[in-house]
């Protein structure tokens, strides 16, 4: 289905990417072509020598119809969480190696926006976690993940105990060096190093994958889309980190307890159309049939 065509573009990107300046100024060019209004994060303003044109991130999603973000997925899910409740359509235009938030390669930048500036797109929400981290029973920071949450040790850290509740229902604990929760979306990050499966972005659920068990038996577990998990520390040695989305760390301690559940917020990626899923994972996991 056609989309209505934007009218002004944000435009964010990682300024340290080599690819960076090239493809911006190559963007801008492409606006201007045809009047479309562009807006830049400060990075971009700088890199494009308009500093003065310069925006903040939350600021640019409240004036663009949609935001392309250069860089790779770390870009990605830096501006999802800076844009914070905002749900304006992101389109990530990949200037690194894998990745999976950004649905086109640096190369098909012109195309793709030929595509996107005469309506030929698709919007599609990806679920996020809300994650609350309590101690001694007190709320004391609260984080969005469209990735992941990761629970893990420092590095001359011993194993950890986990204790998991699924709707205040036990689920066991984990002898194991963390756990990973991730949504669909981060499905095929970390989690699926860890032995994690792959969901669909429709999936709107939450994986639990502990990372190197002690236990065989303990396997990845998915709740459901309104479930609540809980998972507090019950002991560990050393250091341990909680990471949400590879972007901000916090130290936990024992006794600690990791609320999470669904977001009420959702993040909107764009792709081109006729551009599936099925597509990117064939792609980037280079399985059979992909066109590599």
């Amino acid at each position: 289905m056609k989309q209505q065509i934007p009218k002004t573009i944000g435009i964010a990107g990682n300024p340290d990417k080599p690819a960076t300046r090239a493809r911006l100024l190559e963007l801008l060019s492409l606006l201007a072509a045809n009047k479309v209004t562009a807006v830049l994060d400060r990075e971009m303003a700088t890199l494009a020598g308009r500093p003065r044109a310069a925006c903040a991130l939350p600021a640019l999603a409240k004036k663009a119809d949609m935001i392309i973000v250069l860089g790779g997925d770390g870009t990605m899910l830096r501006v999802a969480r800076e844009l914070g409740n905002a749900e304006t359509p992101l389109l990530g235009i990949n200037l690194g190696n894998l990745g999976f938030l950004t649905s086109v390669r640096g190369d098909d930048l012109p195309a793709a926006a030929g595509q996107i500036l005469n309506g030929k797109f698709q919007v599609q929400p990806r679920f996020r976690l809300e994650t609350a981290l309590r101690r001694s029973g007190r709320r004391i920071e609260s984080h969005r993940a469209l990735n992941d949450a990761v629970i893990s040790r420092g590095a001359f850290s011993r194993i950890v105990r986990l204790r998991v509740t699924i709707d205040d229902v036990l689920l066991t604990e984990y002898l194991c060096d963390g756990m990973i929760f991730a949504t669909p979306t981060g499905s095929t990050a970390y989690s699926l190093s860890a032995g994690g499966p792959i969901l669909l972005p429709e999936a709107r659920a939450c994986i639990l994958t502990p990372i190197c068990p002690h236990a065989l038996s303990n396997r990845p577990v998915v709740a459901g889309e309104d479930s609540v998990v809980r998972c507090q520390v019950v002991s560990a040695a050393g250091e341990l980190l909680l990471t949400i989305d590879g972007q901000v760390q916090v130290r936990m301690k024992v006794g600690d307890e990791i609320e999470i559940r669904k977001s009420p917020h959702v993040v909107q990626l764009v792709s081109p159309i006729g551009q599936t899923y099925f597509d990117v994972l064939r792609q980037k996991l280079k399985w059979s049939g992909a066109n590599v």
